[in-house]
């Protein structure tokens, strides 16, 4: 396997979504189908076992077993990222090792916040640190305040560059003065990537390295025409466009998670399918809003 360098971290990747049968077992040939489809829109890699993949939800043979269908499609210039946060630092740490016997390039790790009151920042730079430690793979921070709670402060972050197996982070909230603050330790050994569907040129204007993007699974062709107008030096066309996908993210992926962005998918002729228990569809009203924001973009 052709070995990545920090270098190379950025483009526009998205976070797959776990496929699964009706019974909730995972399905290898709908997996494998939207990987080449993500593949033949552009995208230049693709995290496994993220928030939109029901990363909460998946047992650590599921983790590994799509880690693997996922090497199967992924070239190998193109990255392959698993999601290896839990609630544990142990636990992690054998997730960051199972992913390297997977074939994964990188691991991305969520705080623990569960025990939410105790999540200190000492806390939180113990448990990544150990986890950096001892991952065999490089490591990317995740901050995800949506699901976590917590807001990774820029000194955290700054202080977390320094460690040698930390070469980035995918921040998802989406505010633009805190990423700036981020992108302040970016350099040739850590990248900022942004995770925020609604503000993506924004961040592209801040100077990320690259976007880990649900709306990219539903939207993939326009997010990657949008991505490449703004590299163009097509500023103006990139705003306009990005203007046109905030509801595509925010009233889909953020307001939903996992099940608007399956129904999305479906709508756009790839396979979302059934969510795992205890997360239900969407329905009725919910399916509507998917429907009419697909459509206001040609997607449905």
């Amino acid at each position: 396997m052709t070995s990545l360098s920090v270098a190379q971290l950025g483009g526009l990747m998205v976070p797959a979504v776990s496929t699964f049968t009706a019974s909730g077992e995972l399905d290898r040939a709908a997996f494998q189908r939207n990987l080449d489809a993500h593949l033949a829109f552009g995208m230049d890699g693709v995290l496994v076992g993220g928030s939109s993949g029901e990363s909460a939800l998946l047992e650590n043979d599921d983790r590994c077993q799509l880690l693997a269908w996922a090497r199967e499609r992924i070239p190998s210039d193109r990255w392959l990222l698993a999601g290896i946060g839990s609630e544990s630092t142990r636990l992690t740490i054998q997730r960051a090792k199972d992913a390297k016997d997977a074939g994964a390039n990188a691991v991305l790790v969520i705080s623990p916040h569960y025990f939410l009151k105790r999540m200190s920042e000492q806390a939180l730079l113990a448990h990544f640190k150990t986890v950096a430690d001892a991952s065999p793979l490089p490591v990317l921070l995740y901050n995800m305040p949506a699901y976590t709670h917590i807001v990774l402060s820029p000194a955290f972050v700054h202080e977390m560059a320094q460690h040698e197996n930390v070469i980035g982070m995918k921040d998802s909230a989406g505010n633009i003065p805190v990423l700036q603050q981020y992108l302040e330790a970016q350099g040739e050994r850590f990248k900022v990537l942004t995770g925020s569907g609604g503000t993506v040129v924004p961040a592209l204007e801040a100077g990320v390295a690259g976007a880990i993007l649900a709306i990219a699974l539903y939207a993939g062709p326009l997010v990657r025409t949008m991505v490449d107008q703004w590299r163009a030096g097509e500023r103006d066309a990139a705003a306009d466009l990005q203007q046109k996908l905030v509801p595509l993210a925010t009233d889909i992926a953020g307001a939903m998670g996992p099940a608007g962005i399956k129904a999305a998918m479906n709508m756009a002729g790839l396979h979302g399918g059934p969510t795992r228990s205890p997360l239900l569809p969407v329905v009725g009203d919910e399916l509507a809003i998917v429907r009419a924001r697909m459509e206001s973009v040609g997607l449905a």
